[in-house]
């Protein structure tokens, strides 16, 4: 009989922060006899952060109470923290209570277990939020090889054009064609990675000032939209509209919407981004004043890598990764991606539902 070995569990590196020795001692006596566990005892709550950057644990047992300090502080540190953004944290308590459970869950804990637990439990969630961490690690670090594989090529291309370019002038309508495939590869490389990263990560929710992130993504696409003799406007509310979202996701998704109808609206036509508070959810949309997507193309146009032909817009099309991601950022939300037609052109935003946390701000 053939005999298949059980593969082995990455190995863990567990830090515990707690005040009370005692309780380091019963962890380390309840991990002692499992392999693959590498246990250290912090008891100093203001030292937490600086010891996990040092040591780099794939788990973090937080105690909720300590002297001084709030746990759940220092889990919102840890979440800030780019070393520690992504490592999972367990929040230790004596409290047994729904409501404490959940504030602990909206710090950024990613479990909660009552103290002290039987050591069995213990060692089965170590072993299972070290072992998702690490291949979320390793998934990240291939996705980075990978972009890099794909970016330096093109890079290597453009740059010689630029020398050439340099030398000469101007590019020749064979070399313009090269150009302009591998700047496609490059969006391509860039689109990946997010839409990539994007649905590995998970990041706790916070109030986000939907008219703040606007204001900042407008900015950062001001040089291109001069460069292409268009402007960009802001149609808001004069009431501050906030929601609890996941920050990044959604300024990316706005950069990426803007920088859409850059590429493939009109020159010299205003680009607006539009936040409202509507009857059917709140809207964070851009619209420009193209011919947009055609109708029929609108159900699939989400999907990855999806390219229209040559003569269905004016301007070569991408390869959807760019609304791909703003699908996945309102499906994340709760919400659905939105396209329509309107009197000024075309619309795309997402809809998110009017649900508590997604409200206009006091």
């Amino acid at each position: 009989m053939n005999i298949v070995p059980t593969p082995l569990a990455p190995e863990a590196t567990v830090l515990l922060v707690d005040d009370q020795p005692i309780v380091g001692e019963v962890v380390r006596r309840a991990l002692e006899n499992e392999t693959g566990i590498h246990l250290h005892v912090c008891t100093d709550g203001h030292a937490a952060l600086s010891i996990a950057c040092q040591i780099r644990p794939t788990v973090i047992l937080q105690d909720l109470i300590m002297p001084g300090i709030d746990g759940l502080d220092l889990v919102r540190s840890y979440r800030a923290s780019p070393v520690t953004a992504n490592v999972p944290v367990v929040v230790l308590s004596s409290r047994d209570e729904p409501a404490v459970k959940s504030e602990a869950f909206m710090a950024g804990a990613n479990d909660y277990l009552v103290k002290l637990p039987d050591s069995i439990e213990l060692i089965t969630r170590i072993h299972y939020h070290s072992a998702s961490y690490i291949s979320q690690r390793q998934r990240n670090d291939a996705l980075d090889f990978l972009s890099h594989d794909m970016r330096s090529p093109q890079a290597s291309i453009l740059a010689q054009l630029e020398l050439y370019r340099a030398e000469h002038g101007a590019l020749t309508p064979l070399l313009e064609r090269i150009a302009k495939h591998a700047t496609n590869a490059l969006e391509l490389a860039d689109g990946f990675l997010h839409l990539a990263r994007a649905q590995s990560e998970s990041r706790p929710f916070e109030m986000v000032d939907l008219n703040e992130m606007l204001l900042v993504a407008v900015d950062q696409l001001w040089e291109k939209a001069v460069a292409k003799g268009c402007s960009i406007s802001i149609e808001a509310a004069d009431t501050p509209l906030s929601c609890l979202a996941d920050r990044l996701l959604l300024s990316r998704m706005v950069t990426n919407l803007l920088d859409n109808a850059l590429k493939y609206g009109p020159s010299s036509s205003t680009i607006r981004c539009i936040l409202s508070n509507t009857r059917e959810g709140l809207l964070v949309g851009v619209e420009d004043e193209g011919a947009g997507i055609p109708a029929r193309e609108c159900d699939r146009v989400a999907g990855r890598f999806v390219r229209f032909p040559a003569d269905e817009i004016k301007e070569e099309s991408g390869f959807g990764l760019g609304l791909a991601f703003a699908n996945f950022t309102a499906t994340k939300h709760r919400g659905r991606l939105l396209m329509s037609q309107t009197k000024r052109g075309f619309m795309i935003g997402a809809l998110l539902p009017q649900i508590e946390g997604l409200t206009d701000s006091d």
